[in-house]
């Protein structure tokens, strides 16, 4: 149930496509367990409605001295579905970083999806970064920029899979996030709607 219409749109990340209510903040705030959460809009929701996927708010807060959060462009697509957060924390657990890295690294056709996966990572940050404070201010976030997803340098090295995960769902390239979709055996929606509980 994503709010984008489709994975091709995925580089038109201006906030006023997303939406955002105050439930989705208290249930996002339940979800991650934690408070500090600056949440841009909901990228994608479950079956059951609740949030699964959420852009962040990359714009200066008093807690970072006026500046930008630069976590926020770094890493701003960020899984909040505490279901899938914890399966795919058991498969990262289970060393799957390292089996699924080298599996990538040793099919040409993954990797040159990889490839692409990343560039159109890097066009996201970019459209996204220019949405919230303008292209004239880009020279001084070059290195923020010029990272993979989750922000890693080396991008034949996996860093994270709840990060490519939740880029697969808007990025059909994302063969990281397309073999740990699989690996949870596409099943991406709890039985027992755990937000429900969200206080």
């Amino acid at each position: 149930m994503s709010t984008l219409p489709g994975k091709d749109s995925a580089m038109d990340v201006s906030p006023e496509r997303f939406t955002c209510t105050e439930d989705d903040v208290r249930v996002i705030r339940w979800q991650l367990k934690q408070d500090d959460i600056f949440i841009s809009g909901v990228v994608e929701r479950c079956e059951y409605g609740f949030p699964r996927v959420m852009l962040l708010n990359p714009l200066p807060g008093s807690e970072t001295g006026g500046a930008p959060r630069y976590e926020a462009i770094t890493n701003l697509i960020w899984l909040t579905c505490p279901y899938l957060n914890e399966r795919i924390h058991g498969l990262e657990q289970e060393g799957l970083i390292e089996k699924i890295t080298e599996l990538i690294n040793g099919d040409l056709e993954m990797r040159t999806m990889m490839d692409a996966a990343h560039a159109r990572f890097y066009y996201l940050r970019k459209n996204y970064y220019r949405r919230f404070f303008g292209p004239e201010q880009e020279d001084g976030a070059a290195r923020l920029f010029n990272a993979g997803i989750a922000g890693i340098r080396d991008i034949r090295t996996v860093k994270c899979l709840h990060a490519h995960f939740s880029h697969f769902r808007i990025c059909d390239d994302n063969a990281v996030g397309m073999i740990t979709s699989r690996l949870l055996d596409d099943k991406i929606n709890c039985d027992e709607v755990r937000c429900r509980d969200a206080g």
